[in-house]
């Protein structure tokens, strides 16, 4: 008797460990169109009269100019020194995909070249009015998927979704030419009986 009441106390406990609550964390896109995409261009040449000026020149037909170079760097490369011209360029993001494009014909230009490269990456960096409107924009879709998320676990969990006990502070990370906008939402639940 005495382990059949130590078994229903064990029993009780675990039972009243159960969550009472469910979390979904969720996430979703928006495009930036106002934002700037920033593009740091290298220049690598290992020609012996390589200067600021014959960067910019190899750049020109991509509207890169002198007062965008962030930064010089000289290294030595299979007996060669190489000369590096990292110019940050801000582009409207309506205008990507031109400047890619214009930096993709100049690759081209160089690869017949044994002593000058060129090589780019970008970063989107989106307005402060983008970001406050991604953010309106998304809040709806977040809170109905979060919502839907939490009712799919409760189910699983045979229970009853309840009221949102707490909501994360959106995240907003650029991604690309678009936001990724993302909370977790926890809701209450009552187990059924």
């Amino acid at each position: 008797m005495r382990f059949v009441i130590l078994g229903l106390a064990f029993s009780a406990a675990l039972f009243a460990q159960q969550p009472n609550t469910v979390q979904a964390s969720v996430s979703i896109s928006q495009s930036i169109t106002t934002g700037n995409a920033v593009f740091n261009i290298q220049f690598l040449d290992a020609g012996s009269a390589t200067t600021v000026d014959s960067a910019v020149g190899a750049l020109s037909s991509a509207g890169v100019a002198a007062s965008q170079l962030s930064n010089v760097s000289v290294s030595i490369s299979q007996g060669f020194v190489v000369t590096t011209y990292t110019f940050t360029t801000p582009v409207p993001a309506g205008q990507f995909t031109a400047m890619r494009d214009k930096l993709i014909a100049i690759q081209r230009t160089l690869s017949n070249s044994n002593s000058q490269a060129l090589g780019w990456s970008t970063v989107f960096v989106p307005t402060d009015d983008e970001v406050s409107s991604a953010l309106q924009a998304a809040m709806p879709a977040l809170l109905n998927l979060a919502k839907q998320r939490a009712g799919t676990l409760a189910q699983a969990m045979n229970a009853t979704l309840g009221a949102v006990v707490s909501l994360s502070a959106p995240t907003i990370v650029p991604s690309g030419p678009a936001l990724s906008v993302s909370l977790s939402a926890t809701y209450s639940v009552t187990p059924a009986q």
